[in-house]
């Protein structure tokens, strides 16, 4: 008797949850409707994929290829220099240079000797420097070669065949910045030796987990221009271009440019977007297919946000023939795409009936005493 009591206990429960239909059945069901105010509904076929496969485009804008035999440093204000004469120690920029006469008192005039010490000469903010012997000497906008040769023919006034040569000892006057996600964020000085992007990152610290590999933002000269990431990493040196003065190279974190792919599949995943080109199918291969227990084939969406005022778009694919992953590979993805896979009905009902199967074991249980 009390076992026929459990029976109809645990009958009226089932009934009741058919009868209130799949509401209550744990899983989201997705069905959308063509009369919605809040989509479009679009059916994902030949009219509405690519002609052909989605494939990788090349984003970098063309920045030159300078190589590094043609690059030349040139001196800026405060960079400090070091000048040696050979032979006369008393003219290098090692000399403590007080009392020391200058070739044009009238030039020496309110300049701060303090300029010249044991450290180098610095650049001072007009762009020239004083050094004994040769009075006022440009330097900014000029290559150490170019000051060097002015350097020389000065000193061969007081010194037979000088032999002068002059370094950069501390780089001062040009600076980029390397700004985004690198784990060191902040201004490099720009020196004799050029910097390159992949430079600039390394000693930034190198880029954090969260940061968008495919692409940087350079700018320069108030122009954003890109630089393919992802092509650099693959050995593409045309985009590894020199830095100047001012450049801002900045990487964006991927979480603006996510495609996120949940529901059944075998790996709920957020996968950065590559806008060199993706297709529904590399979402899926992301998340390691689609669940062959628990999917509804017949219901993969691709949700896409219109503009502020439009609707937005769900893209719908019946995937249960071999075709559907044709058109996959040809649907283009765009970033912050979600992929949703729908649920099957029975693996929403066999889920109900997981959920019940305690309860029934706690029926009888109590029907036992």
């Amino acid at each position: 008797m009390k076992l026929s009591k459990a029976f109809k206990s645990l009958a009226l429960l089932v009934g009741s949850i058919a009868l209130t239909g799949c509401f209550m059945a744990p899983g989201a069901d997705l069905t959308p409707n063509n009369q919605s105010e809040l989509y479009h509904l679009v059916d994902i076929n030949e009219a509405t994929v690519l002609p052909e496969p989605v494939t990788r485009v090349n984003m970098a804008d063309t920045l030159g290829g300078e190589s590094d035999e043609m690059y030349q440093y040139r001196v800026g204000p405060h960079d400090v220099l070091n000048i040696r004469v050979w032979n006369h120690p008393e003219l290098s920029t090692s000399m403590v240079i007080s009392g020391a006469p200058a070739a044009n008192s009238k030039e020496a005039s309110g300049i701060d000797r303090g300029q010249v010490n044991s450290e180098g000469v610095e650049v001072q903010a007009d762009g020239y420097f004083f050094y004994p012997f040769a009075g006022m000497v440009q330097a900014s906008g000029r290559t150490v070669d170019a000051i060097r040769r002015e350097l020389t023919g000065k000193l061969a006034k007081f010194v037979k065949e000088p032999q002068v040569s002059v370094r950069v000892q501390e780089f001062n006057s040009q600076k980029a910045q390397v700004l985004g996600e690198v784990e060191n964020p902040g201004p490099l000085p720009i020196t004799s030796k050029p910097t390159r992007v992949l430079t600039a990152f390394s000693l930034a610290g190198g880029l954090t987990e969260e940061a968008d590999k495919s692409e940087a933002k350079l700018i320069r000269g108030g122009k954003a221009r890109t630089i393919d990431m992802a092509s650099l990493f693959d050995g593409d040196l045309t985009q590894n271009v020199i830095l100047r003065d001012g450049d801002v190279l900045n990487i964006d974190n991927n979480r603006f440019r996510q495609i996120v792919i949940m529901g059944e599949v075998n790996k709920v995943a957020a996968m950065p977007y590559d806008q060199r080109g993706m297709s529904l199918n590399n979402a899926l291969v992301a998340a390691s297919g689609i669940s062959q227990n628990y999917s509804n084939a017949k219901g993969v969406y691709i949700l896409r946000n219109g503009k502020a005022g439009d609707k937005a778009t769900i893209y719908r694919l019946d995937m249960t023939n071999a075709t559907a992953l044709l058109l996959a590979e040809r649907f283009p993805l765009k970033a912050r795409d979600i992929v949703y896979v729908d649920t099957a009905g029975v693996a929403r009902w066999n889920r109900v009936i997981n959920q019940i199967l305690p309860s029934m074991s706690f029926i009888s249980a109590t029907t036992a005493f």
